[in-house]
């Protein structure tokens, strides 16, 4: 009634994705809204890629970088070399036969924490943050640009039985 008709989550939150696409879904579907979820690093990840020699998707790099730039005070320096040597380098191996076999970071490695926080500095925050910020708003003109209707989901297709012999 207050005539929203699109919206887009700000996710920074790996574990928000599904609920968040789902929830969306479900606005779609009824034709309320076109709801959207958008993840900043995924926004940029030739940039991401650029930045870090070891990344991370949580408590890495790119996450570290990112808050010495917004909130340095929340950085302990001090801590991202013990952060990186009680959490996991490489990953990879956490996918079995193609299947992610793990349901959470902790689930791999005592701190949760993945990739290389020492590679991380505020000005390459300041680089993710205008990026990142960038697309954002690119997302949003388009959204703004499309007419609702477009965005709402075409008709299925209504199944019917054929006789296809004679």
């Amino acid at each position: 009634y207050h005539g929203i008709d699109r919206v887009v989550y700000v996710n920074a939150h790996g574990g928000n994705v599904e609920h968040l696409r789902e929830v969306g879904r479900g606005l779609r579907d009824d034709g309320i809204a076109y709801a959207i979820e958008w993840m900043w690093d995924e926004s940029i990840p030739d940039l991401v890629d650029d930045l870090f020699a070891t990344n991370g998707p949580h408590g890495g790099p790119k996450e570290t970088a990112l808050i010495q730039h917004l909130h340095p005070e929340l950085v302990h320096e001090d801590r991202l070399a013990e952060a990186r040597d009680g959490g996991l380098l490489e990953w990879e191996g956490a996918r079995t036969h193609g299947a992610r076999t793990f349901y959470d970071a902790i689930d791999n490695t005592d701190n949760g924490v993945l990739g290389d926080q020492t590679d991380a500095t505020a000005e390459k925050g300041k680089r993710l943050f205008e990026a990142a910020s960038d697309q954002l708003a690119k997302l949003c003109e388009w959204l703004d640009d499309q007419a609702f209707e477009d965005l709402l989901p075409e008709d299925h297709v209504q199944w019917r039985s054929v006789d296809l012999v004679d």
